[in-house]
């Protein structure tokens, strides 16, 4: 848990098979309780968008129980903040995603100039017609 530009961040890490993934929530601009943490873990938990990072050695079990969870938030809300690996990992799904939207962008902004080319087109071949 952190303070970051006017609004409270939540880090949440986990390793599956090997691969280490983090996942990165907004509370708001107020310090989440311990009933806020606990009740967006049971009930967002399996929802949260989780960033993909190297494969490493399994630190945690993958399969934690509610209880190691809670006790994860209490400790994260004393203010240990995010670990690097976290942050590192976070960091590239963001430029990853940066790197989607230009392309998203451009692909738009192509079709857009194409469809107006077109448009051009057959208005110029209209007024060549002849009747």
């Amino acid at each position: 848990m952190f303070f970051d530009q006017a609004f409270y961040r939540g880090v949440f890490e986990r390793t599956i098979n090997g691969h280490y993934q983090a996942a990165k929530v907004t509370f708001g601009t107020q310090p989440p309780t311990y009933n806020q943490i606990q009740s967006m873990i049971a009930g967002r938990w399996s929802t949260l968008t989780w960033a993909s990072g190297d494969q490493t050695t399994a630190l945690a079990s993958s399969a934690q129980s509610a209880q190691q969870r809670k006790r994860q938030a209490r400790q994260a809300i004393r203010g240990r903040g995010s670990s690097p690996q976290a942050k590192q990992v976070l960091k590239l799904a963001h430029k990853q995603n940066l790197v989607l939207k230009k392309k998203r962008r451009k692909e738009t902004k192509q079709a857009h100039a194409l469809k107006v080319r077109l448009k051009k087109q057959e208005k110029r071949l209209a007024k060549h017609r002849g009747h």
